[in-house]
């Protein structure tokens, strides 16, 4: 149990680490050349895994469209918007605002799966937006700029790719939804791309050994990692790991750009960690009672059997 915490702690210290990463790429490239090549590299090392482990399945018409869905919107406009908002915004805001991915994604799911909100969920929300909107106010005046609107419109496209993600997991396994959706979303965006921006190849050979670690360690081997400990500790346990991103993320802006962090920031991203504990608190309890009562009901089958 505690080789798994471990291995979820790093994940979230690469994945806070990955914001910072994208943000100095991005001084060399145009955000619609990383989005591709985020896509295309991610595709491929889920495609040689997939390959691999013989994991590739058949699919259905209705998965193939939804999976054509999630491509278009949750990975090429959620790459686009992440990489174009990161441009204009910082990596500290990225951080937090992607940190509202569940109570958008519990908001959708309320729309399109009828999933009940609660009023804890609702004001655990109040309590996120609070914080953001500290960490956002710079000198007394609350700033939003168009980088921190495009980011919020990442973290809204990456909620609907968790809702497509629950739609096709009832036939695929997640490993084969990512790398279907990723090979997807590559082959449609990646022409595109090619044709119409101009891509400047001259980087150094360390720069492109830096874009691809980012992109295979922060996007790929994590990823990975994540599920596995994931399925050891819980969903509900590890979302409140996950919540520590932000957090993480202010305090390696601090220690590798210097860049100043207030009191009033830390509270603030305090606030979002507490608001989204408490909003997520109650899945994880009814997840876990439903898998208490799921496991008696097996027992008393098996009984019977017995009997």
């Amino acid at each position: 149990m505690a080789k798994s915490y471990i291995t979820l702690f790093f994940c979230v210290f690469v994945w806070a680490g990955n914001y910072l990463a994208r943000q100095f790429l991005l001084t060399e490239f145009s955000p619609l050349f990383l989005s591709a090549f985020s896509l295309t590299v991610v595709s491929i090392f889920f495609f040689s895994l997939a390959l691999i482990t013989k994991s590739f399945v058949r699919l259905q018409r209705n998965e193939i469209i939804l999976l054509c869905i999630a491509g278009l919107i949750g990975l090429i406009a959620n790459q686009i918007f992440l990489f174009t908002g990161l441009k204009y915004s910082s990596a500290t805001n990225a951080s937090l605002i992607f940190s509202l991915a569940p109570l958008i994604t519990a908001v959708l799911a309320n729309v399109f799966l009828k999933e009940k909100i609660t009023r804890q969920m609702i004001f655990g929300s109040v309590i996120a937006i609070v914080g953001i909107y500290l960490v956002l106010s710079i000198n007394g005046h609350f700033e939003f700029n168009i980088g921190d609107l495009l980011l919020l419109g990442g973290t809204a496209t990456f909620s609907c790719n968790l809702i497509f993600v629950r739609l096709l997991s009832r036939r695929l396994s997640s490993m084969i939804i990512t790398t279907y959706s990723f090979i997807i979303g590559a082959i449609l965006f990646d022409p595109f791309v090619l044709a119409g921006t101009a891509i400047n190849w001259k980087q150094s050979f360390y720069f492109w050994v830096f874009a691809l670690m980012s992109v295979i360690i922060g996007q790929g081997i994590t990823t990975m990692m994540w599920n596995k400990a994931m399925n050891a500790v819980g969903a509900a346990r590890s979302a409140i790991v996950l919540n520590l991103q932000p957090l993480m993320t202010m305090l390696l802006n601090f220690w590798i750009f210097h860049n100043t962090v207030t009191v009033k920031q830390m509270f603030g991203a305090a606030l979002v960690f507490a608001g989204i504990l408490l909003s997520t608190a109650q899945n994880g309890i009814s997840i876990h009672k439903q898998a208490i009562k799921n496991d008696v009901g097996n027992k008393e089958i098996s009984k019977k059997e017995i009997s």
